[in-house]
């Protein structure tokens, strides 16, 4: 076992049942959502048109980045320790820095987050796709067929996750939707911030 290993088992043995149970509560609510919107989304699919692909792609895009666990009510950290802003016993804090410091594994993390969803907001759509009309449909319902079974998974495992485990799988589960996004529908840009944003992530826990 490395020493980065025990003093993150260290920070997570920490964590009381309730704060938790709260964190689980809310990561759970957030896939179910997720769930019924990607619904939505396959269901309405296939009666867009073609010109109209590009504007479906950013807001599925924009919607699954919405749900994924990023929030401070999916931490059990911020959960137990951000009552008084204060993080005094914060494990978290302690091996990857206050979350609101410019410098720490989540703020760089979020930093990259919210820059690629202003990209794939701003998206204008104007270049060209790396698919065709008929493949692209083909795509987005793949990915929003896989995106919604693992937001299921991920829903249906939380209860046996022990503190640990959820900060685990929480960074696989954020790096595997991210995976999902329909980014050969968007600009050359996007994809860049992807891949930096998915190597921030390797930080986040």
């Amino acid at each position: 076992m490395t020493e980065r290993t025990e003093e993150l088992e260290a920070a997570a043995k920490d964590i009381d049942p309730a704060s938790l149970q709260a964190a689980k509560a809310a990561i759970a609510a957030s896939c179910q959502e997720y769930i019924r919107w990607a619904k939505l989304f396959s269901e309405r699919l296939e009666t867009v048109e073609a010109a109209k692909l590009h504007k479906f792609a950013r807001a599925f895009g924009l919607t699954l980045l919405g749900h994924l666990p990023t929030r401070p009510g999916t931490c059990p950290f911020c959960i137990q320790y951000d009552r008084d802003k204060s993080c005094t016993g914060c494990g978290y804090a302690a091996t990857h820095g206050r979350c609101d410091a410019d410098d720490s594994a989540f703020s760089l993390f979020i930093e990259a987050f919210l820059e690629l969803g202003r990209l794939i907001f701003q998206d204008t759509g104007t270049s060209e796709p790396g698919c065709q009309p008929v493949e692209a449909k083909r795509l987005l319902f793949a990915l929003l067929q896989a995106s919604s079974e693992l937001a299921s998974r991920m829903r249906e495992d939380l209860p046996s996750f022990s503190t640990l485990q959820l900060m685990e799988q929480k960074q696989i589960y954020i790096d595997g939707m991210i995976e999902l996004l329909p980014l050969c529908l968007f600009s050359e840009d996007a994809g860049k911030q992807c891949r930096l944003l998915q190597n921030r992530l390797k930080r986040y826990w």
